[in-house]
């Protein structure tokens, strides 16, 4: 008789998602190591250092973190990029879905928003990436600059701020390069998609 013309049309296959789940990746590591470093430094036990003034007999003083700027700038500057993070992730994951939303619903859709949120997400990159990375230069000049005082805490009676401030410089470290990878990774194809779409 006739022909069927009746046939089901798939989907379009969805692209891969690769460089969106490697970026997320790359943004939970830093929220994690930038969190890290600020906790590690703000908890460094005091320090006492006997110093010896003019063949007098030894004083002692107590140090923490907050007598030096640069250790203070870390704390703060690694919780601000710890909560831009959160923001950015938030805008990758929950922003991203509803902008790959389905073609149909364009009449119900709502209008879009004023701020476009890849814009806002590159500022939140380029602001972590400077919170961290000045902060990450500034803990290490400093530990040149005031190695002796730091390395007269490394004893076990001393207290342990030597190690935390070690501890929390290279921390901070990781969480500046994995933000730097963070953002190179969200502009590099990667053919391969994992589970959910995104």
């Amino acid at each position: 008789m006739y022909g069927s013309d009746c046939h089901v049309m798939d989907d379009p296959p969805a692209p891969p998602n690769g460089s969106k789940v490697v970026t997320l990746l790359f943004r939970l590591s830093t929220l994690a190591l930038a969190l890290t470093s600020a906790v590690v430094m703000a908890t460094a036990s005091e320090c006492t250092i006997y110093g010896l003034h003019d063949g007098a007999a030894a004083t002692a003083t107590v140090v923490t973190f907050k007598d030096y700027q640069p250790f203070v700038y870390l704390v703060g500057s690694n919780i601000a990029a710890t909560i831009l993070e959160v923001a950015a992730i938030y805008l990758q994951v929950v922003a991203g879905n509803k902008q790959g939303g389905d073609g149909d619903d364009e009449e119900d859709a709502p209008p879009p928003p004023m701020i476009n949120p890849r814009v806002v997400l590159v500022a939140a990159d380029v602001a972590v990436q400077v919170l961290l990375y000045s902060a990450t230069g500034a803990v290490f000049a400093a530990a040149m600059a005031y190695g002796p005082q730091i390395s007269a805490c490394a004893g076990a009676a001393s207290g342990h701020l030597c190690e935390q401030v070690r501890s929390s410089k290279i921390i901070s470290l990781a969480a500046s390069l994995a933000a730097g990878l963070a953002s190179i990774a969200k502009d590099v194809p990667l053919p391969f998609s994992v589970w959910p779409h995104m």
